[in-house]
């Protein structure tokens, strides 16, 4: 049977259809190979740089520690030592100064040819053992000319931890080979080798030439504890080439991009592994998309004519996207900041934006492709330089074309406007030139005002104190080369705290802006005024008559006008106030002062004027500084204070709300063989502003651990506890630590039974140091206290980290229970977090039985004020509690 032939049209439609599959089929398989090749490529290049970083960052890493280690040889002093003569203490305290240079480093050591340890940076009382892998010690050693070698990972019995070691040998003076050793964690490596990144997949390794493995980091960024590596030896070993797909993962041993960098030591490389199925599994699920999408696509092609239809609609709608896409671009362009221009190699208008016919109004109009920008320059120069002659409107156009055909720099062109425009022009790889206008007018006046917030008072406009004492230093040395004197006026006004409270801050500034007036309108052009801040003022007078008295009389007149200018009503808004100054003068000139020295000298005289109830004038005397000089002397003193052994310590008892003592607070008293018993707040300030305070807090810490020692062997007192106030000086020495275990040692003292009381401000200061120093002491028994609890800043993240075993509620919260609410709710809130953190709490300044019970009521463990018992001497609190050890 004879088929009948397919009607021509839907021969030609399933010809059509069969060709199209054909070549939907070639296009999909042209497309595969070319992004297969683009994955293959871009994981390469992932790779490369990934490598070429970690290279980078271990090279910098490994000098470090190079530069380290050899620089002990100088910091030792190793050049000129001898073995037999050699200070290990000393070298350990510098090696220890040294390995905080580098926190990556567990410790530095340094050992002697046989392994012993000479001097290390690990605190006295850690094990001092230094565990070396076998034969690293020789093979460090070995090399003639010194190099930083580098170990196998082992683990650390010390840390428990994987740890490399790193070593440099090094020479004393007579000749005896030593070896600078310094521990690293693997894990401090691990963040140097990712380089902060997280690549899924990528296998990472610091491994010898011989493919020995030092750190392994697998897929994830997890550690791999592995002797060797999975591939083939590195470069010159024989092993793979620098890049390359061929080899297989270094841990894995997959088939991998394989990229190896050598670093700058020997025998050490840097490898990255992107197996390839990680690296085409974006492209495989890539390519079964678009498999996928032929198939459907094929499929659809057989109804030709909705194939057809669809394909036409889908033009359509994107030759609309690209019709909005590039409405969008026109419109960023037309709204960019800068205005620019494109010239082309005649230096002919080729495009420019809106924004340049804003800034240049008068060329909207005549602007057009191909216009010689010289027409531009010769319409412009006309608004930029009106009034000049013909001759040097033509100069400025060439001078114009003479900086374009350079095309180098920036520079500024100021519009009859006034703003001013940044032109920036460059050279196009055409011959062209792009022009860039930014108008920089803003930034300029924010310059100016930056420069006026830094020498000028926002408030009142005056001259600040930075700007007063530069001009004050200057005014001291040229008064005194000429001969004349000059005068500084220290202005405070009386009562303007009260005013600041009664009647707002709003009113206080119109305040000092009327004072700010007035004073100017007191003084000479050549004078100055200034406001130090607050409601602090200062006149300096200059040109003054060289003869002291002449000169004092001249500085009276205008002081007691000032005094009496500012006697006179302030009118403030509604209100009328009437104020009041105190003010100190002196005179400088006469010998070479500091500013700072001269401001001082009027501070004191107008304090001397504030002690008499103010608004007068004083000169300063220098009887004015008896004060400064008791001062002095008490602190003299206390320098002869604790050798003639003139402390003593009071105890004021802690006791349970029934009254049963449980420890008590050593407080410092000073016997002064003249002025008698000194109480704290007389001399405490006086020791911190000095170093005194250090020794004076060692002397009181050694005195309490013999205190506790002694109760120790008393019945009744055995099981008192002693708590002591710490100083931050004090707490802030390196070897605080140290100190308080000698003195428990010393003494034989309970560590348990002795509480060191830090202030909130003391801790947060230094929050990982004050962590590390409590967590050691902590662990030899001693505890620990938050004194003055609430008035700090407290940070609750930091308090649960802290080994705390009290808190102390500040005396000011005690003293206003039961009459203010809000300390009332500070109490309580103190008392709750410190029971959830399962901390015992103290209550400082307990007077009366109501703070007692309101303090019961709400879970307070623990009391101390004068409700219970008053500071005593230590024989007086033992005597007070032998009735009960019988």
């Amino acid at each position: 049977m004879r088929l009948a032939p397919l009607p021509r049209p839907r021969l030609a439609v399933w010809s059509a259809v069969g060709l199209f599959l054909l070549a939907l089929g070639a296009t999909v398989g042209l497309l595969l190979k070319s992004t297969h090749g683009d994955a293959l490529g871009e994981s390469e290049a992932r790779v490369t740089r990934f490598v070429t970083g970690a290279q980078a960052g271990m090279n910098r890493t490994l000098l470090a520690f190079d530069v380290l280690l050899a620089t002990t040889e100088e910091l030792l002093e190793l050049a000129t030592s001898h073995r037999d003569h050699f200070d290990r203490a000393r070298a350990s305290e510098l090696l220890r100064t040294a390995a905080r240079q580098n926190l990556m480093l567990r410790y530095v050591a340094l050992l002697d040819g046989q392994g012993r340890l000479l001097a290390s940076s690990i605190p006295r009382g850690d094990p001092q053992a230094v565990e070396l892998p076998p034969g690293f010690l020789a093979a460090a050693m070995a090399p003639t000319v010194p190099t930083l070698a580098m170990s196998a990972p082992q683990l650390s019995t010390a840390s428990s931890e994987r740890v490399l070691y790193v070593a440099r040998p090094l020479r004393l003076g007579d000749g005896t080979q030593l070896l600078a050793l310094a521990q690293v964690p693997v894990d401090a490596l691990v963040p140097v080798l990712m380089q902060g990144l997280s690549m899924p997949d990528l296998e990472v390794t610091l491994e010898r030439g011989r493919g020995e493995m030092l750190i392994g980091v697998a897929a994830q960024q997890s550690l791999v504890e592995r002797t060797q590596a999975a591939g083939p030896p590195l470069g010159d070993a024989g092993g793979i080439a620098a890049d390359s797909w061929g080899a297989g993962a270094r841990l894995s041993g997959a088939p991998a991009m394989v990229s190896a960098r050598p670093l700058l030591y020997p025998d050490l490389w840097i490898t990255a592994s992107l197996p390839r199925g990680a690296a085409l599994a974006a492209w495989e699920e890539e390519a079964r998309s678009m498999a996928l999408v032929a198939l459907l696509f094929g499929a659809s092609v057989v109804l030709a004519g909705i194939f057809a239809t669809l394909y036409l609609q889908r033009m359509h709608g994107a030759r609309q996207v690209a019709a909005r896409s590039k409405a969008t671009l026109d419109q960023a362009l037309s709204s960019m900041v800068s205005g620019f221009v494109l010239l082309d190699a005649d230096h002919c208008l080729v495009q420019w934006n809106q924004r340049f016919e804003e800034m240049f109004p008068w060329l909207q109009g005549m602007l057009a492709v191909g216009l010689p920008f010289r027409r531009v320059l010769e319409t412009t120069v006309h608004y930029n330089l009106p009034g000049m002659s013909a001759e040097d409107k033509r100069a400025w156009i060439e001078q114009r074309l003479q900086q374009q055909r350079s095309a180098q720099g920036t520079f500024e062109q100021r519009l009859p406007s006034g703003r001013y425009l940044q032109l920036t022009e460059r050279a196009t790889p055409e011959g062209g030139l792009v022009i860039v206008y930014h108008d920089v007018t803003d930034l300029r006046r924010a310059a100016a005002e930056i420069e006026n917030l830094a020498f000028y008072d926002p408030l009142t406009g005056l001259p600040n104190r930075r700007l007063l004492l530069d001009r004050l230093g200057q005014a001291c040395t040229a008064e005194m080369r000429e001969g004349t004197l000059g005068a500084v006026l220290f202005i405070d006004l009386d009562h303007f705290k009260t005013l600041n409270d009664s009647m707002g801050h709003e009113v206080g500034d119109q305040l000092l802006q009327q004072v700010a007036r007035r004073l100017e309108g007191c003084v000479r052009g050549s004078d100055m005024v200034a406001r130090l801040g607050g409601d602090e003022f200062v006149v300096m007078l200059l040109g003054l008559p060289g003869d002291s008295d002449t000169a004092a009389e001249q500085v009276r007149r205008v002081g007691e006008k000032i005094v009496h200018l500012l006697a006179q009503p302030f009118h403030l808004g509604r209100q009328t106030h009437h104020g009041s100054c105190s003010m100190g003068a002196t005179l400088f000139g006469e010998v070479l002062q500091t500013a700072a020295e001269v401001l001082k000298q009027a501070d004191i005289a107008m304090y001397q004027v504030k002690a008499q109830r103010g608004n007068a004038l004083c000169f300063f005397d220098p009887g004015m500084q008896v004060a400064l000089n008791e001062r002095a002397r008490l602190a003299s003193d206390l320098q002869a204070a604790l050798p003639a052994g003139q402390f003593l310590l009071y105890l004021q008892p802690q006791c349970t709300r029934d009254g049963a003592i449980v420890g008590a607070e050593a407080l410092l008293r000073w016997r002064h063989p003249v002025r008698g018993l000194v109480p704290p707040a007389q001399f405490i300030g006086v020791a911190e502003d000095s170093d005194l305070i250090v020794a004076i807090g060692h002397w009181v810490l050694r005195s309490a651990c013999a205190i506790l020692a002694r109760w120790a062997q008393e019945p009744g007192l055995g099981g008192l506890s002693l708590s002591v106030n710490v100083s931050a000086r004090q707490f802030r020495q390196a070897d605080f630590v140290e100190l308080v275990t000698q003195a428990l040692q010393a003494s034989g003292a309970r560590a348990h039974r002795l509480e060191l009381e830090l202030t909130e401000s003391l801790v947060l200061e230094d929050v990982q140091d004050s962590i590390a120093k409590m967590h050691q002491l902590r662990t030899k028994g001693v505890r620990f206290a938050v004194d003055d609890f609430g008035t700090g800043y407290s940070s609750l993240a930091y308090l649960t980290r802290l080994p705390l075993h009290r808190l102390k509620i500040d005396r000011s919260f005690v003293h206003h229970l039961g009459e203010r609410h809000s300390d009332n709710v500070v109490v309580q809130t103190i008392l709750g977090m410190a029971r959830n953190l399962e901390l015992e709490v103290v209550a400082e300044g307990v007077e009366t039985e109501a703070q007692r019970d309101f303090l019961s009521d709400h879970g307070c463990d623990v009391y101390q004020g004068y409700l219970f018992g008053r500071p005593m001497p230590v024989d007086a609190l033992e005597a007070l509690l032998a009735p009960l050890g019988q």
